[in-house]
């Protein structure tokens, strides 16, 4: 299958996943009290937290291998497998044992038997990652897409049910829980062959050296959750649920930029250790490509995410534009830290990410703890900004370090002057609306003008498969 229909099957995926996730927020929103919202919101960060240590960094092992033969590459997805089924019924047995003792610490009012849905729908999720990784890697974008829609038009008719039915945060829970698990086991059957390795032909794979590059996957996740969830903590812990719901909302609509950038970065995360070994200058080429599309959608969602947020929400979690605004700046710094950042994965088992991510995370919860009080929400998102652009020189200068890289920087400075201008006048002149739109028009007419050549090639490459298929 082609690259590009492979980020189209991924595109598919991602947008109907996260459609759906939005279609429910207005309902949600509807249905739960405000208080209840902030309350699954937390759950929801929660669960974030706790999915990067559950999951071991196996995923991420499983993509960076580079065994010769499709068996020896199955022999490594087996002991991953197993790994993690071990080490998530070890995690659920004693989250079960200790709920209320772990409840008791946490700063928002959760009940029992929500935490407990939450533990056994992340054991169930943890799984769900490896058949989703074994379809990743291995082109099988089709079926990532079929599985990643069932599951979310499922769980979406579920939880409208349940929501109806007046079970509440607790309904939505049970949701995840019984999705989970229907697509974990549809998708373990479907590569059940695949995953018929003998120990006698291939021993266990997960070997001591790689552990220092789990650990340091896991370890960098904790890290980066400091700089991107830690924040909805200090914000419940200082205010309550209901304006950590307003805020969760604002930042669900800002996190849609990321969501369409996300069917590039599948393909691209997937792809990049191969692509640079075979051609750096095409690598080159294509980190500032997929860098320039990110930033577009930024571009574009500053634009769309406010009309969506103020048309489809409850009028008690409208206003919010400038939070939206500076929070897609974050999603976008975000951008440019995961395409740029490549030979401190490629060199030392990753450690340096470790390293940096560490030092991000204690000048972020440093920056959370003295703004948040200070400047409420919009401290929150001041502390984000400044510590996603630390993260980001320093993992681009050790990168380079480690594997020099030649990128057109040039190329990115159209996009960050139209979003910075949408940025000041949404913030400082907002009666002046009209002229972000003139402003994102001219941006895009000088793109696709930049791109000519690239657009050119994807629309013959798009016109020959047509006409291939009527032949056929």
């Amino acid at each position: 299958m082609s690259n590009l229909k492979q980020i189209c099957y991924f595109a598919l995926a991602i947008f109907a996943v996260k459609g759906f996730g939005f279609l429910l927020l207005p309902i949600t929103t509807r249905f739960l009290e405000k208080s209840e919202f902030g309350e699954l919101n937390f759950l929801v960060t929660m669960s974030a937290l706790c999915s990067l240590v559950v999951s071991l960094g196996l995923p991420e092992l499983l993509l960076k291998q580079q065994y010769p033969s499709f068996r020896e590459k199955m022999a490594l997805f087996r002991d991953s497998l197993l790994l993690t089924i071990c080490f998530s019924a070890l995690f659920l047995g004693c989250s079960f044992i200790f709920s209320e003792q772990i409840i008791a610490t946490l700063p928002a009012q959760i009940k029992v038997i929500d935490f407990r849905l939450l533990i056994l729908n992340l054991t169930f999720a943890s799984v769900l990652a490896i058949p989703y990784t074994y379809y990743r890697l291995f082109g099988y974008a089709q079926k990532y897409c079929f599985y990643s829609i069932a599951h979310a038009v499922i769980q979406t008719c579920l939880t409208i049910t349940l929501l109806v039915l007046g079970f509440n945060v607790t309904g939505v829970m049970v949701s995840g829980v019984v999705c989970t698990f229907i697509i974990m086991c549809l998708t373990l059957s479907d590569m059940r062959s695949a995953l018929k390795v003998s120990y006698s032909r291939f021993s266990w794979r997960i070997k001591k050296s790689q552990t220092v590059f789990l650990t340091s996957i896991i370890a960098s996740g904790l890290f980066v959750y400091a700089g991107n969830g830690a924040e909805n903590w200090f914000i419940v812990a200082e205010f309550n649920e209901s304006v950590l719901a307003s805020y969760y909302v604002a930042a669900q609509f800002a996190i849609i930029t990321s969501f369409t950038f996300e069917p590039i970065r599948l393909w691209w995360f997937a792809k990049r250790f191969s692509l640079i070994k075979q051609d750096k200058t095409q690598y080159q080429n294509y980190a500032i490509t997929s860098l320039n599309a990110g930033l577009a959608m930024c571009v574009l969602m500053s634009l769309l995410a406010p009309i969506a947020l103020n048309s489809v929400l409850p009028a008690e979690y409208h206003g919010k534009d400038s939070w939206l605004i500076l929070l897609i700046i974050v999603v976008a710094i975000r951008h440019h830290s995961d395409i740029f950042n490549i030979g401190c994965y490629m060199h030392k088992n990753g450690v340096f990410v470790s390293i940096i991510n560490f030092f991000t995370a204690l000048l972020g919860l440093s920056l959370l703890y003295f703004l948040v009080p200070k400047l409420g929400v919009e401290g929150a998102i001041l502390a984000l900004i400044i510590m996603q652009s630390f993260k980001l020189v320093c993992l681009y200068s050790v990168s380079q370090h480690f594997e020099p890289l030649k990128l057109n920087f040039a190329a990115l400075v159209p996009s960050w002057l139209v979003l910075g201008s949408i940025t000041v006048i949404t913030l400082q002149f907002s009666e002046l609306s009209l002229a972000k739109w003139i402003v994102c028009f001219i941006y895009i007419v000088g793109l696709a003008y930049q791109y000519r050549a690239l657009i050119k090639q994807v629309i013959k490459s798009l016109m020959k498969e047509h006409h291939h298929a009527q032949l056929l």
